[in-house]
């Protein structure tokens, strides 16, 4: 093998991973802003306040939500498939939701990404409970962080 192009081929790799740098941990300012939309919609959720819990989500066409086989765009569009997923908001079918932030990392100043956890306690009549991951974009707006792509 030539020398040459080995050494030429690990200065192109050594200066590849010098400009891949470790995320910076994110201020705590942010986690909690985050954490506390989370915690927020999740109390409505759990009250049966489908509208109030729409609040985590940017309120946009392009507002987007993907689980399974089921792409939904749009605030009003992922409205109406959680209403008609969770009985019209009935407050049993919806049961007590948690969210959990696994890892969360700033985009720029106005994007976060943050992979959580969600917990869905309801009654086996009411479908069951349900688990699972869930990662979320969100956007940095005049009223505060909102999730405009939701994937779990």
């Amino acid at each position: 093998m030539n020398s040459n192009f080995f050494l030429g081929g690990a200065g192109v790799v050594c200066a590849a991973m010098s400009s891949v740098s470790i995320a910076a941990p994110v201020p705590e300012k942010e986690r909690a802003a985050i954490q506390n939309v989370l915690d927020t919609s999740s109390a409505a959720w759990s009250a049966g306040d489908l509208d109030r819990f729409m609040t985590c989500y940017e309120n946009a066409p392009t507002t987007s939500y993907v689980s399974g086989t089921r792409f939904v765009q749009g605030y009003q569009a992922i409205r109406d498939m959680y209403a008609q997923r969770f009985g019209g908001g009935s407050r049993a079918a919806m049961g007590t939701l948690t969210l959990e932030i696994v890892d969360l990392r700033l985009l720029g100043s106005d994007h976060a990404y943050v992979v959580g956890r969600f917990h869905l306690h309801r009654a086996a009549a009411d479908g069951g409970d349900a688990t699972g991951p869930t990662t979320l974009l969100f956007h940095r707006t005049a009223a505060g962080w909102r999730i405009i792509a939701d994937h779990s």
